[in-house]
């Protein structure tokens, strides 16, 4: 019995590194934009985490973590797009305690007119 309680409480500690929402609404030239992304299942490690996007500095939107007290779980992308296009968004991350757990999430950004 004490091997079933203890194997219980070892598989609910080990939760699922998962991003939300898993695709971006699109965004419109000329209006505002604000798109929140929360990483859940574990605690995402500053020091071994990217964020990549072909975004131009000129296009009006800009994206980063919300505050230092979440960390990299949440990130926001806010602003006001200039010009249509598509773009990547590219999140790697490693979590404090869960070894060699890397997320990879890759998001196509669309601005449309």
């Amino acid at each position: 019995m004490f091997r079933y309680i203890l194997l219980g409480l070892i598989l609910s500690g080990c939760s699922r590194v998962e991003v939300h929402p898993s695709k971006l609404p699109d965004a419109h030239v000329g209006k505002s934009y604000t798109q929140f992304i929360k990483i859940t299942g574990g605690k995402v490690s500053e020091q071994h985490f990217e964020l990549t996007s072909n975004i131009p500095e000129n296009q009006g939107v800009k994206i980063a973590p919300v505050d230092d007290i979440d960390g990299y779980n949440h990130i926001k992308i806010e602003g006001i797009p200039k010009y249509k296009g598509r773009y990547k968004i590219v999140i790697n991350a490693y979590f404090y305690g869960r070894g060699d757990d890397k997320l990879n999430k890759t998001y196509e950004f669309v601005v449309k007119e």
